[in-house]
């Protein structure tokens, strides 16, 4: 007699007395009560994916406002750095330096008097003393003319028993040497390759080998600039460098130097060749003693159009992508699959259905639709302290069918830049209040910060309210298909209780049926 368990110890009896498929009939009778809990697990699943849905739009405007209107962000939009780009123009033709002015730096005319000395590192190079053509990364140090190594015995010699040797002693041939501190020993028969890879790595050292088939010669430079740094070389054993260096490279101490240089009639000294000062960063490449070299720096009203118009292009993608959310088809004959409907699809059927499913959660949502709109009307009502709209410098909603996406007229928006700067800057980063406190509320300040305060409102209400009841209705949800499951299980349970009392009660008669026919002899 065959017996099975369901989340119970009952003695399932499977038709054995009867012949009937007790399984299939249990399964059959259930089938209605199996459609009230598939119809729940997928009610389930749609508050899940709304869930789901309403995070990810507020995960995009988070995304959004942290790279266009986070302090701390170099696409930041919300300060007037974003809107008054400098740019240097060197007047005097010279590839002697090259000048970049960051934002806000002072218009004007300037001279670097005399560039007198470049920053360097110090360094040594091999001289009087080449190592031939033939020599190159891949050669082993063993191979260079003139080195010698320390010879290490590392096994005895084996002697017979009249004193003859029969296996020569074991010798390691090797050589060292300490840079800044940095001790590196090598074997005689590593490679140039290694040696200079390993001394590259060194961190302590602080320096870069190299060497060059041209030359036919090793350089070891420090990787710091400056008076204050230094490279300091000592060999230990061998001959890799010293006295009779077989490199030509005795070692000692060496020091860098600094720049020195000439700015409008003031002296400056630096450790390095790429130094800012007052916003304007020089990038020294040559001297120039007797020649002035001559830059003016002035705004770059291009660049500002630019950041302005990609900051717009960002924008229309996020319009584009929430009213794509908002006018989503709905498929309703397309539901969350149960675990017996996906298995009767194949991997791809499956996405395919529910990615139709998904289709249109957010459609026709109220709070979406308001947030589009207030981002629309951020543009055509008027900043009251510049006393423009966004309209009036270029930048227009398109249709409404378009949602909010704007439409940048650039020659319009550099006009009004080069006309008055500071009026645009201020109509694009005006705070949440007018001096007379007239405005309020996410429509109020520049354009920036009414986006800002529309994007942040929107995504404090629903975190606060909307995924808050989506989260209520999710957990009544599972509570009710909980009770449902069990409910299922019981019914299957009594299902199952009752066939068993029929086959038992059969069991029994067969049995009384078989004494009796036993005792009358047939």
């Amino acid at each position: 007699m065959a017996v099975n368990s369901l989340n119970s110890s009952t003695l399932r009896l499977t038709g054995l007395t009867s012949g009937l498929d007790t399984e299939s009939i249990v399964k059959s009778l259930l089938e209605i009560d199996q459609l009230k809990v598939d119809k729940q697990f997928k009610a389930v699943t749609k508050l899940e994916w709304q869930g789901e849905a309403y995070r990810a739009v507020n995960l995009q405007l988070k995304n959004f406002r942290e790279k266009y209107m986070r302090l701390s962000s170099s696409d930041n939009m919300l300060t007037s750095k974003a809107y008054n780009i400098s740019k240097a123009t060197l007047t005097t033709d010279t590839s002697a330096v090259k000048i970049t002015a960051a934002s806000g730096v002072t218009a004007g005319a300037y001279t670097i008097n005399s560039i007198d000395q470049l920053a360097s590192a110090a360094s040594f190079s091999s001289t009087d003393k080449k190592l031939g053509a033939d020599v190159n990364v891949n050669t082993k140090i063993s191979d260079l003319a003139g080195m010698e190594f320390e010879e290490t015995e590392t096994a005895p010699a084996e002697l017979d028993e009249e004193g003859n040797v029969v296996t020569p002693a074991t010798v390691k041939r090797s050589f060292s040497f300490s840079i800044n501190g940095a001790e590196f020993v090598f074997d005689a028969d590593t490679t140039i390759s290694n040696v200079i890879s390993t001394v590259n790595a060194s961190a302590k050292a602080g320096v870069t080998m190299s060497y060059s088939t041209l030359k036919q010669g090793f350089t070891v430079t420090g990787n710091t600039t400056g008076a204050g740094s230094a490279v300091n070389i000592e060999n230990l054993t061998g001959n890799f460098f010293g006295e009779n260096s077989a490199v030509g490279i005795t070692g000692g101490e060496k020091s860098g130097q600094n720049a020195k240089l000439t700015i409008e009639g003031v002296e400056v000294e630096r450790n390095s060749n790429n130094f800012t000062i007052d916003g304007i960063t020089y990038l020294l490449k040559a001297e120039s003693k007797n020649t002035e070299i001559k830059f003016e720096v002035e705004r770059d009203v291009d660049a500002v159009v630019d950041k302005i118009a990609s900051f717009i292009d960002a924008y229309n993608e996020l319009i584009t992508s929430l009213q794509g959310k908002l006018n989503e088809t709905v498929y309703s004959t397309y539901e969350p699959l149960t675990d017996t409907e996906r298995g009767q699809l194949t991997e791809k059927q499956a996405e395919q259905w529910e990615e139709k499913a998904k289709s249109g959660l957010l459609k026709g949502d109220s709070k979406l639709s308001s947030l589009i709109s207030s981002l629309r009307s951020s543009f055509y009502t008027v900043v009251e302290s510049a006393g423009k709209s966004a309209a009036e410098i270029g930048l227009t909603t398109g249709t409404y069918t378009d949602g909010a996406k704007i439409v940048v007229d650039k020659e319009k928006l550099r006009a009004a830049l080069e006309k008055n700067p500071a009026q645009v800057t201020n109509l694009f980063t005006a705070s949440s209040a007018s001096e007379d406190g007239s405005e309020s509320g996410a429509q109020s300040g520049g354009l920036i910060t009414r986006l800002n305060n529309t994007m942040a409102s929107y995504t404090s209400y629903v975190t606060a309210y909307t995924l808050d009841n989506n989260q209520r209705d999710l957990s009544a949800a599972e509570t009710k298909m909980s009770d449902l499951e069990d409910w299922l299980s019981e019914n299957e349970e009594n299902y199952y209780k009752r066939f068993t009392v029929m086959e038992t009660a059969l069991a029994k008669l067969n049995s009384q049926t078989s004494w009796i026919s036993a005792l009358l002899g047939s």
